[in-house]
């Protein structure tokens, strides 16, 4: 009982995290347009604020819509077929697990990849989707695999699957607006005219804020996301009472090696248990998840 109140009060400080970053991260978009609507339009501060919110709405309106079938597309996923006796059980245990997290039973889809891993998208629970690679159906056995899908029930049963496909597309949208600022100014675009009709301090302003923008947004959501994947570990335990299961899954995972590149796209690599695009150059300030040796000693303790 007392863990059973550990875990719902975990979920719940979750879920105001949640509030929060998803508000700041509404409020930096509007921002951002804000701040290229000045530059492009420094003689008029209507026009950026006119169309700042409205640009900002329709986008995330847009993202949410198509959130799950834009993921799906980008993991180049398909339906489970239950005629593969791997894709069967695979359909078995996530029913198993749906019932035990006591949610309705996602649909059930596979990528065709040899690396070990798997990812859950959705816009709520009712409408959720975990999916597996073929790696993990053919390189897990079926107490690991059991972890896994549990770690993703708990991503669903969390509510962290709609925030997580939404913020991915605001982050993305703020990268290539400051992308699209940069090449613009380089060209010699950007307010080209007009600087003396503008307050040349708040220019630069503006410009350094959008610039760094990409910067800080994509820092928030990788620090929440670190910590949604060790709440999902200890959710997905308490989900199967076996630790184990996904303390070896992820020791698989650390190990696999496979020799073709990941399929789909880098976008969605935050969704997934592990990043399969992951590189040993890469800051660990910049990663989407965890580091692994850490989820697998906290499973270990527990």
């Amino acid at each position: 009982m007392e863990k059973k109140l550990l875990v719902e009060d975990h979920i719940r400080r979750n879920k105001q995290l949640t509030v929060v970053v998803c508000t700041l991260m509404a409020l930096l978009f509007i921002a951002v347009i804000f701040a290229v609507g000045y530059i492009f339009f420094p003689q008029n501060l209507l026009i950026p604020l006119v169309f700042a919110l409205p640009i900002a709405i329709f986008y995330v309106l847009v993202t949410y819509s198509f959130s799950v079938q834009t993921v799906l597309s980008a993991a180049k996923a398909r339906p489970a077929n239950p005629q593969i006796r791997e894709e069967k059980l695979l359909i078995h245990r996530v029913e198993e697990m749906s019932i035990a997290a006591g949610l309705p039973m996602p649909k059930v889809y596979v990528q065709d990849s040899e690396y070990i891993n798997a990812f859950a998208t959705g816009k709520k629970p009712e409408k959720s989707v975990i999916c597996t690679t073929t790696g993990a159906l053919r390189k897990l056995n079926q107490e690991e695999l059991e972890g896994v899908i549990a770690h993703e029930m708990s991503h669903i049963k969390n509510h962290d699957i709609l925030i997580a496909t939404v913020t991915i597309g605001v982050v993305g949208a703020i990268a290539l607006i400051a992308e699209i600022l940069f090449y613009s100014m380089f060209w010699g675009g950007a307010g080209r005219g007009r600087k003396s009709e503008g307050n040349a301090a708040l220019m630069i302003l503006a410009i350094l804020f959008v610039i760094l923008a990409p910067i800080f947004a994509r820092l928030t959501y990788l620090a929440i996301s670190r910590k949604r994947e060790y709440l999902a570990d200890s959710n997905g335990a308490y989900l199967t009472r076996n630790p184990n299961g996904l303390a070896q899954a992820l020791g698989k995972i650390k190990q696999d090696y496979p020799t073709t590149k990941p399929k789909g796209s880098k976008t969605i690599a935050p969704l997934y248990i592990s990043n399969p695009f992951k590189s040993t150059s890469v800051s660990s300030i910049w990663s989407t998840h965890p580091p692994i040796d850490e989820r697998i000693k906290r499973l270990r303790s527990m």
